[in-house]
């Protein structure tokens, strides 16, 4: 039996290049942390239909929070994010997806330790 000591993972944020109508944009993964304020800052109370205040997130907000704070080259901010049309928005925000809620690939060792790669599966 190994007594190999586990370490921690990577802490550095993955990242995704990409050109989009000749501009190179570079997107990070946002730290839990981060996604957690961008979650308070998009959500507000409003009543529910029994007049009880509930919590409500605003994912239209909160894409485009997420948006701006993954950008990190060029750098965006509201106005300039405005100035985009739908389709570079929405891919804009299937990278943000991509990097937040993809699978992290992971290697499961075996008994016998052997690493196998697991396929992510997503969320079931």
């Amino acid at each position: 039996m190994s007594t190999k000591t586990a370490s921690a993972p990577s802490n550095v944020a993955s990242t995704k290049v990409v050109e989009i109508r000749g501009t190179r944009f570079t997107f990070r993964e946002l730290e839990i942390g981060e996604y957690d304020d961008l979650v308070k800052k998009a959500a507000h109370e409003e009543a529910d239909e029994d007049g009880v205040m509930q919590e409500v997130v605003d994912n239209a907000l909160l894409m485009r929070l997420m948006i701006l704070k993954c950008c990190v080259e060029p750098k965006l901010n509201a106005d300039s994010l405005n100035g985009y049309g739908t389709r570079i928005y929405r891919a804009f925000g299937r990278i943000v997806n991509e990097l937040h809620f993809d699978s992290e690939p992971i290697v499961v060792i075996n008994a016998d330790e052997t690493p196998a790669e697991e396929t992510p599966k997503g969320n079931e």
